[in-house]
């Protein structure tokens, strides 16, 4: 190899790296410039993002403060709406605090004068004014809810008459004089005040009635007698109301059902009464001469069947006596005289009244007094009284035929 050649050679070489080599730097200020690019980008992308954020909590910050403030003009106008509606209210706090001040520590300077202790004094004169003050609120309430409020007035009045009384009797200057009569005042200026408020919101009306504050008390009064008179139906009652849920249950169901479970019978009736009906039956049934059932059954058929009179006149009637007033036997001269009149008529009419004894008997009626019969227990307890109820009354000879009728029937059907 010549010493030309390898000088070209290397000439070659350095100039291809020289070559590389810039297209190295290239590369890498290509890399520089795209790394840089990104940052640029990335740095951008981070500021936008936090300026979105302070837009967004600035606004956030605007809202937040728009928000207070509307809560607070709301707050201002319900101030202003509340003032509005207690002016009464606020007014009247004003004068009480001017008075109670005055007469609490002219109350103070008499009990000190009595070498009594501070704190004794200072109780005391509390005392007065919180019992005052007791008795009003306590009023005002009652009559908020329509209950009486004459006692709460009456102890209003006493405490404050009793403190104008020391304030009037210990006043500094001449004796009953002006400013006696003005710290007297102050100890009534609170409640009287208090009680205008009153009259401006509540007028003199209550929520009820005087009617129904006396219908109130009457009911409170039963319930009280009913807790004395039968306690262990009164316990078995608030155990009902206790255990359903309040309101669910009206308070007389509530009373009929604990009369149920504690007597087994309707109100009003227990064992005892039961008992003494049964005594009052049988001397009712021995006063008529028959059996009770018989009387119970006889009672029954006066209210199923009442009378309503027949061909001689009303059936149930009784005549104490005859047409001259003498002695008869249930009213059949009446009816005698009745059916007789009846037949003179339809022989000035022209006409035949048929005998009522003897016309045919009815097939409802013997199906009614078979009924009697089975409902007595047989037709051997049957009697004219009782057919003539069961039929609705008539003639004493057709219910003694009806009578006959089905007793000959019954014993035939043996």
């Amino acid at each position: 190899m010549s010493t030309t050649s390898f000088y070209d050679e290397r000439r070659k070489d350095k100039s291809a790296d020289r070559a590389e080599d810039r297209l190295d730097r290239r590369t890498e200020r290509e890399e520089d410039r795209k790394e840089r690019a990104a940052l640029a980008e990335i740095q951008r992308q981070e500021r936008a993002a936090r300026a979105e954020e302070e837009r967004r909590l600035r606004k956030e910050r605007e809202r937040e403060k728009a928000r207070r403030k509307a809560e607070r003009k709301a707050a201002r106008a319900e101030l202003f709406a509340k003032l509005g509606r207690e002016g009464d209210t606020v007014g009247a706090m004003i004068v009480m605090a001017c008075g109670i001040i005055p007469a609490l520590f002219f109350q103070l300077r008499a009990l000190n004068g009595e070498s009594l202790p501070g704190i004794i004094s200072l109780c005391l004169a509390v005392m007065l004014e919180a019992g005052a003050w007791v008795a009003t609120v306590s009023g005002e309430r009652a009559k908020r809810e329509g209950r009486p409020v004459a006692r709460f007035r009456v102890v209003m009045w006493a405490c404050a008459s009793f403190a104008a009384a020391i304030n009037y009797a210990h006043a500094p200057g001449e004796s009953g004089g002006w400013l006696a009569w003005v710290l007297a005042a102050a100890s009534y200026a609170g409640v009287f005040f208090w009680e205008v408020r009153g009259w401006g919101r509540h007028g003199t009306k209550a929520s009820r009635t005087k009617a129904q504050r006396r219908a109130d008390r009457r009911r409170r009064r039963h319930d009280r007698r009913r807790r004395r008179r039968f306690p262990t139906v009164y316990s078995r009652y608030t155990d009902i109301l206790t255990a359903h849920p309040f309101g669910t249950i009206d308070a007389e169901e509530a009373w009929r059902t604990a009369w149920r479970d504690e007597h087994g019978a309707e109100l009003a009736t227990t064992a005892r009464v039961v008992a003494r009906r049964g005594h009052a039956d049988k001397a009712l049934a021995a006063a008529h001469g028959v059996g009770v059932e018989t009387l119970a059954v006889e009672q029954l058929l006066g209210e199923l069947f009442p009378p309503d009179g027949g061909d001689d006149g009303p059936a149930a009637r009784r005549s104490p006596g005859g047409p001259n007033s003498g002695p008869s036997k249930g009213g059949r001269i009446a009816k005698t005289l009745g059916r007789k009149g009846k037949q003179a008529i339809g022989k000035r009419s022209g006409r035949t009244a048929p005998k009522v004894p003897n016309k045919p008997l009815d097939v409802g009626d013997i199906a009614k007094v078979h009924a009697l019969a089975d409902v007595l227990g047989g037709a051997a307890h049957l009697s004219v009284k009782n057919v003539r109820s069961a039929i609705g009354g008539g003639n004493y000879r057709y219910a003694m035929r009806l009578r006959d009728h089905v007793k000959a029937e019954r014993k035939n059907a043996r």
